[in-house]
């Protein structure tokens, strides 16, 4: 006589199989406007040579909070960079610079001097079908009808902006009609293209140039560039390929989608998303059924076999392994702590960080094994993982022993850098102090610059350790900016000692520097923890003495 399996073994195996059905569901979520939008930006590009006045394009989010892709021609003679996005009631701009720019590719890469608003794009890693949906995201002038033609300046600019409409992206949906190879096309008489690109109807116009071009499930397949004249419905993005093959060139960390719009496959048809639907739906009936005659709870029966299938819920440490130590639902920051014992260093969410021996890095290591710029280090709060870049050092990047070019690491996990030893932790690093337990130095240099900006800049030695700060308006040789004529590229120096205290010194700038209404010379001066003026040029600054 045949014998049925007992009620729990039926519970197991439609268990497994719904979670086998269900799970390549999970990445055939519905295109997310709102969130994609708030990692695409206008971007205006101020041109003093050639094209005289102020042109715009769009960008987007695709490292951190600062990095972004726009179109080479975008930027092309470009002498300022500013980008602009809608906050409250009010416009915003953000200056940025140009990291790379590559003509036969149209593509360029931009770094924002703050942090941006919205999270960066994930870009896709698939080859689009014909007829799958698409939609592209951005800033064509066309349609900005309060758009002032005279605006040819920064101020006019900022003036414009307390109209913030032009803030507002067009969204435009369309279809991919086919993936183009274009070989030596010509963009202009400057620019020949050679790069692979996904042609589709979803139209783009002046303005739009650099935006994303998304697929239905919200990664980016494709950046905005250009369309065939006198054609309807012909237009072209560069592959988002080519985007990452940029990037990794870069060592720039990016996210990848998981694999294939599902969703798209409905409207190009032969997809597999709707038979999965009637799979999971069957077996879901199914299952109903046996958990009724089942005396286990389902859920109770759910949860066992997941965690079988090494299914686990977004913050909790695998089952199959005890919690390191430290370990939190959701960190918005974690730290590098030094094996050895010392001050740590600060990761936030979304901010990359240089690591290296060069006094230019975030986070600079006193180790002659330790190359000028080693490796590259990013946080990401909602993935909780730290994406660790080496960037072509002499003696390697190493996690958990083994040596990386680019991978994610975890909360506990241990990196090396040349022979320098840390461990990720949850949280911010303890706060440095000196012997005997006091607090170790901290200084606040605040005011304003002759524009009228704020200007904030926080010197906070490491513990125990020597350090400098170099002021200076050239970005490349200072890490304490202010963007003024009157103040020298290299223009000053701050350096603090243990046994010292905090001293400056001009670093022979044109038009000097000034500690409460005396003039440095070339001498250097020991600067106490009272509130010294100090001016850099005709910029009026205060220091004053932080607590820790």
């Amino acid at each position: 006589m045949l014998q049925l399996p007992r009620p729990i073994d039926i519970g197991r195996l439609c268990a497994v199989f719904c979670l086998i059905a269900i799970a390549p569901l999970a990445g055939a979520a519905a295109f997310d406007l709102q969130k994609v939008e708030a990692g695409v930006y206008k971007v205006y590009t101020w041109r003093l040579t050639a094209k005289k006045g102020m042109g715009s394009g769009t960008a987007f989010l695709v490292s951190g909070h600062r990095t972004l892709i726009t179109n080479y021609h975008v930027v092309d003679n470009g002498e300022k960079f500013f980008v602009g996005y809608r906050s409250g009631q009010l416009g915003k701009l953000v200056e940025a610079r140009v990291i790379e720019r590559r003509a036969p590719t149209d593509l360029a890469v931009l770094e924002a001097y703050e942090d941006l608003p919205g999270d960066a794009l994930a870009l896709a890693d698939y080859e689009p079908e014909k007829l799958a949906n698409v939609v592209t995201v951005g800033f064509p002038g066309a349609a900005d009808v309060k758009e002032d033609p005279t605006v040819h300046s920064l101020p006019e600019l900022l003036q414009a902006m307390r109209e913030p409409s032009g803030f507002d992206a067009t969204i435009t949906p369309g279809t991919v009609s086919r993936i183009y190879s274009a070989t030596n096309a010509p963009l202009s008489e400057q620019q020949v293209l050679n790069a692979r690109t996904v042609q589709h109807n979803a139209a783009i116009n002046p303005g739009n140039s650099g935006g994303p071009l998304f697929d239905a499930c919200s990664a980016v397949i494709g950046v905005n560039s250009f369309f065939a004249k006198g054609a309807q419905g012909v237009f072209f993005s560069i592959h988002a390929a080519e985007v990452t093959r940029l990037l990794n060139e870069l060592k720039i960390p990016y996210r990848r989608s998981s694999g294939p719009c599902h969703l798209a496959s409905l409207t190009s048809g032969g997809g597999p998303l709707l038979p999965m639907l009637v799979a999971a739906s069957a077996l879901l009936a199914v299952a109903a059924l046996v958990f009724a005659l089942n005396k286990s709870k389902p859920f109770d029966v759910l949860r066992r076999y997941a965690g079988r299938l090494g299914v686990r819920r977004k913050g909790t440490p695998p089952a199959a392994a005890p919690a390191p130590a430290g370990w939190v639902a959701v960190c918005d920051v974690v730290s590098l702590l030094p094996v050895g014992g010392g001050g740590g260093h600060l990761l936030e969410g979304g901010r990359a960080l240089t690591v290296g021996r060069s006094k230019g890095c975030e986070i600079v290591l006193n180790d002659d094994t330790v190359s000028n710029t080693h490796a590259r280090v990013a946080f990401s709060a909602k993935d909780q993982w730290v994406t660790v870049s080496d960037l072509g050092s002499s003696n390697g990047t190493f996690l958990n022993g083994e040596r990386i070019s680019s991978a994610e690491a975890r909360i506990g996990d241990e990196l090396r850098f040349g022979t320098t030893e840390f461990r990720l932790a949850a949280g911010a690093p303890p706060a440095p102090t000196r012997q005997g337990g006091a607090p170790s130095p901290a200084w606040m240099l605040s005011g304003f610059d002759p524009a009228g900006r704020a200007v904030q800049f926080e010197l906070r030695p490491s513990s125990g350790a020597d350090a400098s700060w170099t002021l200076g308006r050239d970005r490349a040789r200072a890490q304490l900016v202010i963007d003024d004529s009157s103040v020298s590229g290299a223009h000053a120096q701050f350096s603090y000692l243990p046994a010292q205290g905090l001293s400056l010194r001009d670093l022979g700038s044109t038009n000097g520097t000034r500690v409460d209404g005396k003039d440095l010379g070339t001498r250097a001066v020991v600067l106490s923890d009272l509130g010294h003026e100090i001016a850099f040029g005709t910029a009026k600054l205060r220091l004053s003495r932080l607590l820790a």
